[in-house]
């Protein structure tokens, strides 16, 4: 019973990094799209807020914060 318990663990565990890693090329393939679509000022406006304080958040944040159309 406990090594059922244990590989079924390793396998979600397995399983979300697999899904993780896929899922965030696809998001960022769309933002890298939306940023090169961006004018010249909205660019400057997210290369700003990747400096400081929000530079942890995502590339899709900082899109829409700079007022990027989708």
């Amino acid at each position: 019973m406990g090594k059922i318990i244990k590989y079924l663990f390793l396998a979600i565990i397995f399983f979300g990094i697999i899904g993780i890693v896929f899922n965030n090329d696809s998001d960022d393939s769309a933002a890298k799209a939306r940023l090169e679509k961006a004018t010249q000022s909205q660019k400057n406006c997210v290369d700003t807020l990747g400096q400081g304080v929000y530079k942890t958040k995502s590339l899709d944040w900082k899109l829409d914060n700079c007022n990027v159309p989708k």
